[in-house]
């Protein structure tokens, strides 16, 4: 479950809790199924691409979401600052390992309807500023494109995708 293009969508709260909600729903559609679930987690660098204290970010997903276990993905200018150095790459799966043992064996209690109720709301109100900001304000793109060096970015032959998906040509 990729967070990245709807965070650009709909910002970093409402992507987050949109994406709590879905894996909070498999993971109980797959306990009445009787079906073993893993889930993904993509790990990024930076906080716009999902990044964050591994162990603080494994804590806060849905309670049952590591029963199966853990597969990641580091992004790639990652790996040596977590893997690099074999006391550094003990510290990083160190980090895992915990967060794996103390998600299944001290599970966070099921948030509280009305816990759930004012994260709608701060999720929908994020949303409708998040969009107003960068889909409504006219200075926004001219501004965005003259602090930083996104269209120098986007000729670069980096990463495993493309810097632009089709609908982004279209702006």
């Amino acid at each position: 479950m990729a967070t990245l293009i709807p965070q650009k969508d709909a910002g970093v709260m409402a992507a987050s809790w949109a994406q709590y909600q879905a894996q909070d729903a498999l993971i109980k559609t797959c306990e009445k199924a009787g079906i073993e679930l893993t889930l993904f987690h993509g790990r990024g660098g930076s906080i716009g691409r999902g990044g964050a204290p591994a162990h603080a970010a494994l804590l806060s997903q849905p309670p049952g979401s590591l029963k199966g276990g853990l597969r990641v993905t580091e992004q790639g200018e990652m790996i040596r600052f977590k893997y690099g150095l074999p006391e550094v790459t003990i510290s990083s799966l160190s980090l895992y390992t915990g967060a794996i043992l103390e998600a299944n064996l001290l599970p966070p209690p099921e948030p509280k309807d009305n816990w759930r109720h004012i994260m709608d709301e701060l999720s929908d109100i994020s949303c409708e500023l998040y969009r107003g900001y960068v889909r409504e304000n006219k200075d926004f793109v001219p501004y965005f494109r003259s602090a930083t060096p996104e269209q120098e970015l986007g000729k670069l032959p980096l990463g495993s995708r493309p810097a632009k998906t089709p609908s982004d040509r279209r702006r």
